[in-house]
């Protein structure tokens, strides 16, 4: 078995060699299959983190939109509003003053603006004439148009 020269010591030493750098690349190998699973778990942790974060923000803003359809704005003497809000199973906000959008500003002596504000479906918010910027005045009413000039109003012919 043994042959002359060594042969067998060649031979195991050859051996022993090639386990060696077979280790060597198997350690190599694992060492780089670790790191990509390293790198794959920090990709997977660094997605997971943002789409909790995108999720907590979509359920804050649809809960910010669902809060605001769910409202419904009423000045404090609309009681119509109340009434529409009850109905709809909405929850009131209230507010001191009529949005300029749905609201008209009126003297209480001034009839026409109150019919053409109902006309138009609109909220009513009784004023002094000193809070108003335009009186409406008719042509045979020197008083209002004395009025708006000494107030420097601008002036609505109204007939």
């Amino acid at each position: 078995m043994n042959e002359p020269g060594g042969g067998g010591m060649k031979r195991f030493a050859f051996w022993l060699v090639l386990c060696g750098l077979s280790f060597g690349a198997s350690l190599a190998q694992a060492e780089g299959l670790f790191d990509k699973m390293l790198d794959r778990a920090i990709d997977s942790a660094e997605r997971k983190t943002q789409n909790r974060i995108n999720q907590r923000i979509d359920q804050t803003i649809d809960k910010g939109i669902s809060k605001t359809e769910e409202t419904m704005q009423c000045v404090a003497t609309d009681q119509e509003c109340f009434k529409r809000a009850k109905a709809e199973g909405k929850q009131i906000s209230v507010i001191t003053t009529p949005s300029a959008s749905d609201s008209v500003k009126c003297v209480v002596t001034d009839t026409s603006c109150l019919k053409q504000a109902k006309a138009q479906g609109r909220k009513v918010e009784i004023v002094d004439e000193a809070e108003l910027d335009t009186l409406r005045c008719s042509v045979s009413d020197g008083d209002c148009l004395k009025r708006a000039k000494s107030l420097g109003k601008k002036v609505e012919i109204v007939d």
